[in-house]
């Protein structure tokens, strides 16, 4: 049985649980002994990141590398459409979540346990993934789907930052907003039996997270 490494809270271990459940493939989930900055992760994981997906003994990091890899190996049913540019375009959604939407999602973390942070600062925060999100709505044409009629690989990350924006820029005071087409999307990407499985650890481990690290803003 493939074995899942990861945490919870990871955005990116919950890309991999949605897709590994999309798939309809069996897996055990763990969290790396000692956490996963701990030497004897590093030792395992060279890199020291998660999540990292077990197969045969072998260890395979990278989400994005890891959704090709199980795309490969399990061909049905599939997270990339028919043809050459359509997958090309769906891994192009899934990069540009990976290098331009994740990453400002993730900004916000230091900003919600900092009682130094000032509007600025979040209308600035806000703003960045606002651009994102509004850029998003521009590449990308859901049918349902962000690549088509079905979940794909170009759902997988997308939602979950999607998802951890909105509760961490609304916990902040600014929530951002989503274009209609977007909004549809992302109903029917939480609706989905894949989405609804993967997302069922991370949702309470996010939200014990914000429970113990939102500091409000200190007041002058």
């Amino acid at each position: 049985m493939m074995i899942l490494h990861g945490s919870p809270v990871s955005t990116y271990t919950a890309k991999l649980r949605i897709a590994l459940h999309a798939k309809g493939l069996r897996f055990e989930e763990r969290e790396p002994e000692g956490g996963y900055r701990s030497a004897a992760w590093r030792e395992r994981q060279p890199t020291g990141t998660i999540p990292a997906l077990e197969v045969e003994g072998v260890l395979l990091a990278e989400s994005e590398a890891i959704v090709e890899y199980l795309e490969d190996a399990y061909p049905a049913p599939p997270l990339l459409p028919g043809t050459p540019l359509q997958r090309a375009q769906a891994r192009f959604l899934a990069r540009f979540h990976d290098l331009h939407l994740e990453p400002r999602a993730r900004a916000l973390f230091p900003l919600v346990r900092d009682a130094a942070r000032t509007p600025a600062q979040v209308q600035a925060a806000a703003a960045a993934v606002q651009d994102k999100l509004d850029l998003l709505a521009r590449l990308a044409h859901p049918g349902p789907f962000l690549a088509g009629p079905t979940l794909g690989a170009a759902d997988l990350g997308m939602v979950v930052s999607v998802l951890l924006a909105q509760r961490l820029l609304g916990a902040l005071g600014s929530p951002p907003a989503l274009a209609p087409p977007l909004q549809a999307w992302l109903a029917a990407a939480q609706a989905h039996p894949a989405v609804v499985a993967g997302l069922a650890p991370w949702r309470p481990a996010t939200e014990h997270w914000l429970s113990t690290a939102f500091v409000p803003a200190a007041t002058t």
